[in-house]
């Protein structure tokens, strides 16, 4: 189910022993050294971490060079195959990263249903007296990180009536309530679903849904 390079990927970071691993993040300006506490940069460092360490290792990749954008990481030739995501968390916590933003991944699908593919690389972490400690690692695929809520057939980010991102399921602690989808259809229908309930337009979400699954047949 997973791509071959994310998994070799994801079995060699475990061999070398990510999980339990600690790092030391300060910062040393003008003879000033202090200890980094803000866990709001600690996913930016780690993925910046990831793509060195993969130069380390020889492992062939390329940094998306819009970081804005997804993926986070080409793990080969193709902008369309073997695309990875790296996503972090307080493992104090539950999962509460962005999985996407809800607009964007609507939009994209069309246009790039191999998205629907895509690698999740998960680190799950926690920050003490500047010293980041990875916890646990997890290999995903959007679906198995995203599952239904009481208000959407999706899981999302609601602002003032606004939806605003997708967020994830709890696979941390596997916990009970709304499961994860089964599959990449599942997850897709639970798009068209919450679109037709949002928009009140389930012509339009149809529509939507049909063009997603033409995309798709002609990617693969």
């Amino acid at each position: 189910m997973y791509g071959d390079k994310a998994t070799s990927l994801f079995k060699k970071l475990k061999k070398e022993g990510i999980v339990g691993a600690e790092g030391e993040i300060s910062l040393s300006l003008l003879g000033v050294e202090v200890e980094v506490s803000d866990k709001s940069a600690i996913g930016n460092l780690l993925q910046e971490w990831l793509g060195g360490w993969m130069v380390s290792k020889d492992i062939r990749h390329r940094s998306n060079p819009n970081s804005q954008m997804p993926p986070d990481f080409y793990l080969g030739d193709s902008s369309e195959k073997d695309l990875l995501e790296v996503k972090t968390f307080d493992y104090t916590k539950s999962p509460n990263f962005d999985v996407a933003n809800f607009d964007a991944y609507v939009r994209d699908l069309k246009e790039k249903p191999f998205r629907l593919d895509a690698d999740y690389l998960i680190l799950g972490y926690s920050l003490n007296n500047g010293i980041v400690k990875i916890n646990d690692v997890w290999l995903k695929k959007v679906w198995e990180i995203t599952c239904p809520s009481n208000d959407y057939a999706l899981r999302t980010q609601v602002k003032q009536g606004k939806i605003i991102n997708i967020r994830p399921y709890n696979f941390k602690s596997m916990s009970n309530g709304f499961q994860p989808f089964r599959d990449r259809v599942s997850f897709v229908n639970a798009i068209r679903e919450t679109l037709a309930k949002y928009k009140n337009d389930q012509d339009g979400a149809n529509i939507w849904f049909e063009e997603i699954e033409r995309s798709y047949r002609r990617f693969n």
